[in-house]
C-alpha cells in the first residue's frame, strides 16, 4: 500500500472519530450557546418557519387562529365570571385572559424545550447542528403566536375604556423574562428526559399544575388581600418564578405600577438569568453523552 493510500485512510479515520458537538467548560457554556445560535440564524429562522406552517398551513383559517382561539376564551371567560358568575371586578375576563395566554407560552416553551432531543431525534443523528437550535427555534415560536394572540386584548381595552401608556414597557421584558426561564429551566431536564422517558410526564403534570398554582385564574393583588403580605403562604407563592411577570403583563396592559418588595423583584430579575446559565452548562455538558441513546 502506498504512502498516499495510507495517508487518505488515516485522514478518513480522523474525520470519521471526529465529535460532533465539542466540549466545553462550564464558564464558556452560557457565551457558546448563545454564539451556536447566533452563527446559525439562518437555519434558526427556517425552522420557526417550519413550526409555523406545520401548526397553521393545513388550517382552513390558518394564522386567524393565533387570534380566534384567545378570542373565544375570552368570550368564555367573560360569560362565566361576568354573566353567570356576576363578579364585580370588569376587569377580571382580561385578567384571566392574559394570564391563560402568558402561562400557556411558559408551560409549551418548557415542554417544547425538555423533549427537544428525543423529538428531533431523527434530524439531531443525520447533522451536527447545535443540538440547542431545536428547542431554541421552538421557544420562537412561541414567542410569535404570544404576540400575536395578545392583539386579542384590544377589544377588551376598547371595552373597558384603557388606553395604552407608557407602562407598556414592562410588556415585552415580562415576555421575554418568562420564555428565557421556561427556556432555561428546560435546558436542564432535555439531556435526563433522553435517558429517563419519565421526565417529560413529570413535566407535562407540573405544567397542568402550575396553571392553578400560578397567578392565571387569580391575581397578585388577590393573595395579598386573602393572605396578606405576612402570611407564609404568600412567601410561598411569591418563590413561583411567574408571579412577577405576569403581574407586571397585566399591569402594563392597564397603565399602572405593580407594588412589589425589592426581594421578590430581585428574584423575578435574577430567575431567568441563573435558569439560561445553569441551563446551558448542563446541556453542553450533558447532551453530548446522550445523542447515542436517541
Amino acid at each position: 500500500m502506498s504512502d498516499e493510500v495510507v495517508e487518505s485512510a488515516t485522514d478518513t479515520k480522523k474525520y470519521s472519530l471526529r465529535p460532533f458537538h465539542s466540549n466545553v467548560s462550564a464558564f464558556s457554556a452560557p457565551f457558546k450557546l448563545l454564539s451556536n445560535l447566533f452563527s446559525n440564524q439562518y437555519l434558526l429562522r427556517n425552522l420557526v418557519k417550519r413550526d409555523l406552517n406545520q401548526k397553521y398551513n393545513k388550517a382552513l383559517l390558518g394564522y386567524v387562529w393565533t387570534l380566534l382561539e384567545p378570542a373565544l376564551l375570552a368570550s368564555v371567560y367573560y360569560v362565566l365570571f361576568i354573566i353567570i358568575a356576576n363578579h364585580s371586578e370588569a376587569n377580571y375576563p382580561m385578567w384571566v385572559l392574559l394570564g391563560v395566554i402568558s402561562w400557556s407560552m411558559f408551560a409549551r416553551i418548557l415542554n417544547g424545550t425538555v423533549n427537544s432531543l428525543t423529538t428531533n431525534s431523527g434530524m439531531i443523528k443525520q447533522t451536527n447542528f447545535p443540538m440547542e437550535i431545536y428547542s431554541f427555534s421552538a421557544a420562537i415560536t412561541q414567542l410569535v403566536i404570544t404576540i400575536l394572540s395578545l392583539f386579542v386584548v384590544i377589544p377588551f381595552m376598547f371595552y373597558l375604556d384603557i388606553y395604552p401608556s407608557w407602562t407598556l414597557w414592562m410588556l415585552p421584558l415580562s415576555i421575554l423574562s418568562l420564555m428565557i426561564t421556561a427556556w432555561g429551566f428546560g435546558l436542564i431536564f432535555a439531556s435526563a428526559n433522553v435517558v429517563f422517558p419519565d421526565t417529560a410526564h413529570i413535566f407535562r403534570f407540573i405544567t397542568r399544575a402550575g396553571f392553578f398554582v400560578s397567578p392565571v385564574m387569580w391575581t397578585y393583588e388577590i393573595i395579598i388581600e386573602r393572605a396578606g403580605v405576612d402570611s407564609i403562604y404568600f412567601d410561598i407563592v411569591m418563590f413561583n418564578p411567574v408571579v412577577v411577570p405576569i403581574t407586571c403583563i397585566r399591569h402594563s396592559i392597564e397603565g399602572t405600577i405593580p407594588e412589589f418588595e425589592t426581594f421578590h423583584l430581585v428574584y423575578a430579575c435574577l430567575f431567568p438569568i441563573f435558569s439560561y446559565i445553569i441551563g446551558s452548562i448542563i446541556f453542553l455538558k450533558t447532551s453530548r453523552g446522550v445523542v447515542t441513546r436517541l
